[in-house]
């Protein structure tokens, strides 16, 4: 397990679990959250070995949004300088944006296991997952709009594709809180469980069954499904023409069929390393 302020990482199996801490401040987000997460899964999907990703929390409550403390100090301090105020509010609005954007970017699948309330910036996080379950006591809210805010940091972009175009204005426009059940109806859960315990065994299952298939083609799928979500038909169908037209791999295939015929795990290659700069 590595420990860092934030986040407790444990790695098993080709499957990360990447485990919010902070139970006793409802798992909020702070400096060391928006420092700490990108730093934790730049390093998974530049080493290539895990094939998937579970994001979960401990205590009653999955995340409560910033932290109070940012409000205090660098937003505080940032509002005071009246001048350059809108380009620092912009540089630091860009920062954390780009450590969720990097959850969304990342090569690995992302399964979001979700209980208790889920809030704020908490919310922004999970949009970027791939995969949602929550448990039946979870809910979300953007509540940003109850506090004076308009939610900026990834939410409205990635859940008005996620849910109903009017839902989201709704959800918008009130702040009220949004639950399982609507969530799960809405297509933005994939599934609800009874409790935290059946949802993070189904979690596991779920990571299980993604990491037997060629982390590849897993890879070339979250590509192809992004893309697709935010270009026309045309467009996509192109774009999976091309990719595999060039990644078309014969010996990943043959080991895929070999192993569903012999009822084996597949013997797949991982991922390259990630080149992050030219040495």
């Amino acid at each position: 397990m590595n420990r860092y302020n934030c986040f407790d990482v444990i790695f098993n199996n080709h499957i990360a679990q990447i485990i919010l801490n902070r139970p006793e401040k409802r798992n909020s987000m702070t400096t060391d959250f928006w420092n700490e997460f990108p730093e934790i899964i730049s390093k998974i999907n530049e080493d290539g070995d895990i094939r998937v990703i579970i994001l979960s929390s401990t205590g009653p409550h999955f995340c409560s949004g910033l932290d109070l403390s940012l409000f205090q100090s660098d937003l505080l301090k940032i509002n005071q300088e009246q001048q350059s105020k809108p380009i620092l509010l912009t540089n630091y609005i860009e920062i954390l944006q780009k450590a969720l954007n990097i959850l969304q970017d990342s090569r690995i699948p992302v399964i979001a296991a979700i209980q208790g309330a889920c809030i704020g910036g908490g919310l922004d996080l999970v949009c970027a997952s791939d995969i949602r379950l929550g448990t039946k006591d979870c809910h979300f809210s953007i509540l940003e709009t109850k506090l004076g805010l308009v939610a900026d940091i990834g939410t409205f972009p990635r859940l008005v594709k996620l849910i109903p175009d009017g839902l989201v204005r709704e959800l918008a426009f009130t702040g009220r809180n949004f639950n399982s059940e609507e969530a799960k109806l809405s297509g933005f859960l994939n599934d609800v469980y009874p409790n935290q315990k059946n949802m993070l065994k189904a979690a596991f299952e779920l990571a299980k069954e993604i990491s037997a298939n060629s982390p590849t083609v897993v890879y070339g799928c979250k590509e192809a499904i992004k893309f697709s979500r935010d270009h026309t038909t045309e467009e996509g169908l192109n774009w999976i023409k091309m990719w595999n037209s060039s990644m078309f791999n014969m010996t990943e295939i043959e080991e895929a069929f070999k192993a569903k015929f012999e009822k084996r795990l597949g013997n797949f290659s991982k991922l390259p390393k990630k080149v992050t700069k030219i040495k």
